[in-house]
């Protein structure tokens, strides 16, 4: 795990695609972030192009990424989203 995510701000986000985007293949897609969780509720994912953050129970997180540009692309468009929330 790292410590360079805001937890609570990237559950923000979760909630504004699974409530503002579009269901595509079983993903909830809004501005370019798709949005998913398993069957429980209690992990959830956030993509972003390749880079995918899973947000787990208690705070936790684990982040999938290709290379730093593409996680830095994560990050600025996480920046952007915040105009909109």
């Amino acid at each position: 795990m790292q410590n360079e995510l805001d937890v609570k701000y990237c559950l923000s986000v979760f909630n504004k695609v699974l409530s503002d985007g579009d269901n595509v293949d079983g993903k909830r897609q809004w501005q370019g972030l798709s949005a998913w969780a398993d069957f429980d509720g209690y992990t959830c994912y956030l993509q972003f192009n390749q880079v995918i953050v899973t947000l787990l129970f208690h705070g936790k997180y684990a982040i999938e990424k290709p290379n730093e540009d593409a996680w830095q692309q994560f990050l600025k468009k996480l920046k952007q989203v915040s105009e909109k929330l």
